[in-house]
């Protein structure tokens, strides 16, 4: 006998907050009260035995348990969006299929509106956004964007974007920020991934050493990636450092701003990848003109930004 299943809604409530790492978010995102997503996530820790979450007088954040389980609940709700979007196709109508990694789709391709309503039907995209690498040659992948240093030789490749990172905070807290080293008297969110592999070292870091100033040993929060730390910011009123399309909704509402005119400069930077020989294709061609008119856009904010690597060394403009 089949064990029982916990209901979608639960699980797509927790998926989302624990995505988040906050109800109110993910209530926001699935249009229902952050009542209700503490409703369905208490249903699943009771039929589980134990706590999802670590609960905060302002802040939720997972337990390993719940870190296990959103890791593969997110493939496997890419999996089902997949497969209704691949049985809704019709016939000779296939999607050019692009993998790309999640925050890009999220907060930028996503949001592109060449993209979601195209006039010819047989342009439509059908994002493959899992966690597992997907290779560019007998899988149903038409074309890739990838966080990489240097271009694949074995791919047509060209460059999208360098990401920055400079802090970001709500503008009530902003108005007591004076100077970069009013940063070490607050709360700060770091990220819980490696800008540079060899080092260790994270944006925080860098930023610091071009302000003349070294980065703190502890931080108020730390964040699994810079989307849950960007809206943490928002959530908690503590200060997260990113950029470009990560930030780029909450930067526009007016829910942080970036007071400061030094941001850091990745190593890496995003390809748009295909086959070669493919990248002349009618429905790639149409593809790359939008991606790389939306990327120029997103370069424009950086233009009153001065840019450092991450040793600390000034970027030429």
């Amino acid at each position: 006998m089949k064990n029982r299943l916990p209901s979608i809604n639960a699980l797509r409530s927790f998926e989302a907050a624990a995505r988040h790492q906050s109800f109110t978010l993910a209530a926001a995102e699935l249009s229902v009260t952050p009542a209700a997503i503490g409703f369905q996530v208490k249903r699943l820790e009771e039929d589980l035995g134990r706590p999802l979450f670590i609960r905060t007088h302002r802040a939720v954040q997972t337990t390993q348990e719940g870190a296990t389980l959103l890791n593969r609940l997110s493939d496997g709700f890419g999996l089902i969006e997949a497969a209704w979007a691949d049985a809704k196709t019709q016939p000779g109508e296939a999607p050019l299929k692009v993998t790309a990694p999640v925050a890009v789709v999220q907060r930028w391709l996503f949001h592109e509106p060449s993209l979601q309503t195209p006039s010819d039907q047989r342009r439509r995209i059908a994002w493959d956004i899992s966690h597992q690498y997907r290779a560019l040659d007998d899988t149903g992948v038409d074309a890739a964007i990838r966080n990489a240093i240097e271009p694949d030789p074995d791919l047509f490749c060209e460059p999208l974007l360098r990401q920055w990172f400079t802090p970001l905070m709500r503008p009530d807290v902003a108005r007591s920020i004076t100077s970069p080293s009013d940063l070490l008297r607050r709360g700060l969110i770091n990220v819980d991934f490696r800008l540079d592999a060899e080092t260790g070292s994270t944006a925080w870091s860098p930023w610091f050493k071009a302000q003349g100033l070294r980065a703190p040993e502890t931080f108020e929060m730390v964040c699994a990636d810079t989307i849950t730390a960007v809206d943490m910011a928002v959530e908690t009123g503590h200060i997260a450092i990113g950029g470009y399309f990560l930030a780029d909704d909450h930067l526009k509402s007016g829910r942080l701003v970036a007071p400061f005119d030094i941001a850091i400069c990745a190593k890496t930077q995003l390809w748009f990848m295909c086959q070669k020989g493919r990248e002349n294709e009618a429905r790639m061609v149409w593809f790359r003109n939008i991606i790389q008119a939306s990327a120029a856009r997103l370069k424009d904010t950086a233009a009153c930004l001065t840019l450092f690597d991450l040793d600390g060394e000034k970027l030429p403009s």
